[in-house]
């Protein structure tokens, strides 16, 4: 394993693959997330996933291998780092500062800043409900452009190292963040 390589994803499910409200008994996708899931497996990224409090079946993602946390009943909740370093540890991570965490709240980037984790924060995806998703291509730019500046600003203010609009942006912050410690590595 190289320095600069990330060793892991992990996504927090509300606000990310799913609405920042997903249904507590289905798991209604957003439609970027399962090409975001087979674009992390060409990486060759091992993905993982941080579920929230709701039993859900998960099958829809086994195509995409991600390794989902077990037993989070008795661990602390955000901004604790207990469920992201846990993850990492179920996934056999080497060093947390090489994995990633995709979230949609403060709380969530709290709790990837306190495990060291490179964090990712999604406006949009995170910020609103399904409903709101669902109506946000008929609003006017300006409503569209106050809710990303609100949502944006919220992230970044948790400490988020980077703020997307949703998971299908992701890549070049992979990229990014490969290049950041591929420097570090060097210095």
């Amino acid at each position: 394993m190289t320095a600069h390589r990330i060793e892991a994803v992990l996504f927090d499910l509300a606000g990310t693959l799913t609405a920042a409200d997903p249904a507590p008994d289905a798991l209604n996708l957003l439609p970027q997330a399962l090409p975001s899931l087979q674009q992390l497996a060409k990486r060759t990224l091992p993905t993982g996933l941080l579920p929230d409090q709701h039993q859900r079946d998960y099958t829809q993602l086994k195509p995409t291998a991600i390794t989902c946390l077990q037993s989070a009943e008795t661990l602390r909740p955000y901004p604790a780092p207990d469920r992201v370093a846990m993850l990492a540890i179920q996934m056999g991570v080497y060093a947390l500062r090489r994995c990633v965490l995709v979230c949609g709240s403060p709380e969530a980037v709290s709790a990837g800043l306190n495990a060291g984790v490179w964090t990712v924060g999604t406006a949009l995806s995170g910020a609103l409900s399904a409903e709101d998703m669902a109506r946000l291509g008929d609003q006017d730019s300006g409503t569209r452009d106050r809710l990303r500046l609100q949502a944006t600003m919220a992230l970044m203010n948790a400490g988020a190292h980077y703020v997307i609009d949703s998971v299908d942006e992701l890549g070049s912050c992979l990229d990014d963040i490969e290049a950041r410690q591929a420097k570090a590595a060097l210095a």
